[in-house]
């Protein structure tokens, strides 16, 4: 009972995360903009540990709004980490029990998302949904390879009284009405990210990280994504990727991405923005 009531702590809202509401919320969204906007110097100049740990009228913090924001400039890193410096909590929610975490699923909003904690990004919201399934029904997906790709990590994968992984039960996680991520991604018309979302709950990993599961049309899809990286194809390989299997990995996890940052030949600008974009 010990690790399910982790699980629990892990995954259910505290109603101590709601932030106080202060008298500065014209401050507040100035602060959001700037942090949007990348400009360090006004965030700087700006952000207090007082408006960073404040909340507007829907108890959204900075952190909130820059979430709900679309994507940002890379400069707005500087200023996320910034805004943490001064004490902005993850793990706060706003009236309908949303976290940043939420929010940037929502809005794909990868940047944002991948600077949070590892357990802020499991919280459930009023609603009972976990940002990976707020990722799955908006079709956000960045936001969702991002959390299910954290974890294929082999730390995640250690059996509980030789039962379930963390992986296995934060996959299997269902909202109220008893519908996984996956089943969210279909009921919302995205059925090729919940095909992914149900492949990688097919996979298994094992002890050192080493991942099995795929199908035999799967390892075809890979071993040939693997021989255009290797051969230094760009053209073939950017030809060849797609959203599904862009990301197959091979026994230790290496995707295609990976392959072809290991040949200098795929020197390719369009190959990247491909990649990266998938």
């Amino acid at each position: 009972w010990v690790p399910q009531l982790q699980l629990q702590k892990l995954t259910q809202p505290d109603p101590s995360n709601r932030p106080s509401v202060g008298d500065s919320t014209a401050d507040l969204h100035t602060l959001a903009h700037d942090v949007i906007r990348g400009d360090f110097g006004q965030v700087r100049r700006l952000a207090t540990r007082q408006l960073v740990t404040s909340a507007d009228a829907a108890h959204q913090t900075v952190l909130m709004l820059v979430a709900d924001a679309p994507e940002t400039p890379v400069q707005t890193e500087k200023s996320i980490l910034y805004l943490f410096e001064l004490g902005a909590n993850p793990k706060a929610a706003d009236a309908n029990g949303d976290t940043a975490a939420h929010l940037a699923a929502r809005r794909d909003h990868l940047r944002l998302l991948t600077l949070l904690s590892f357990d802020s990004k499991w919280l459930r919201n009023d609603n009972g949904a976990t940002p990976l399934m707020e990722a799955s029904r908006t079709g956000s997906w960045k936001c969702a390879k991002h959390l299910l790709h954290l974890l294929r990590q082999w730390r995640f994968n250690e059996y509980i009284n030789h039962r379930n992984s963390k992986r296995s039960r934060l996959l299997g996680l269902k909202d109220p009405e008893g519908r996984t991520a996956s089943d969210l991604a279909t009921l919302s018309g995205h059925s090729e990210l919940a095909s992914y979302i149900e492949r990688e709950m097919r996979l298994d990993v094992k002890r050192f990280g080493v991942i099995s599961g795929l199908t035999a049309q799967e390892e075809a899809d890979r071993q040939k994504l693997q021989r255009l990286a290797e051969a230094g194809d760009s053209a073939g390989l950017r030809r060849a990727a797609t959203h599904g299997s862009c990301d197959l990995p091979d026994s230790f996890g290496s995707t295609a991405l990976m392959w072809a940052a290991h040949n200098s030949s795929c020197a390719d600008e369009a190959l990247w923005e491909k990649l990266v974009q998938l």
